[in-house]
């Protein structure tokens, strides 16, 4: 080891770098195609390029469905404090429809599309 000059260690760590950064962009693009997103990745700024970063960042709408939802339940609350009625409807029919237990809608539904794809099946073949 002792015979390696400072420009092959040196020429070694830019190989191990620029590998490094291949992975990291292979890495990204796999996800991306995974999750249809791309996600932010730390890297360390002497693998950065000095080309500009045209990968847009993605949106998120989690803040304003957060704020639709608080919104919606104060009204709930509202009307239920207040007894008051919306469109017609009643804070009790709200919290109804909400605590409703729809297993057995759904265990229906899943067995007769299951059975109607059982029969296109047979009717194919």
């Amino acid at each position: 080891m002792h015979d390696v000059t400072t420009e092959q260690r040196l020429r070694l760590v830019q190989q191990v770098r620029s590998r490094y950064h291949e992975n990291q962009c292979d890495l990204s693009n796999r996800e991306r195609i995974l999750y249809g997103k791309s996600f932010a990745r730390e890297v360390p700024e002497s693998f950065q390029q000095d080309t500009p970063d045209t990968d847009p960042k993605p949106v998120s709408s989690f803040k304003l469905r957060l704020m639709i939802a608080i919104l919606l339940g104060a009204a709930v609350i509202s009307m239920d404090r207040n007894n008051a009625k919306i469109a017609g409807i009643t804070s009790e029919q709200i919290y109804q429809a909400i605590s409703a237990d729809f297993e057995e809608h759904i265990e229906k539904m899943v067995a007769a599309m299951s059975q109607d794809a059982i029969t296109d099946a047979a009717a194919e073949d």
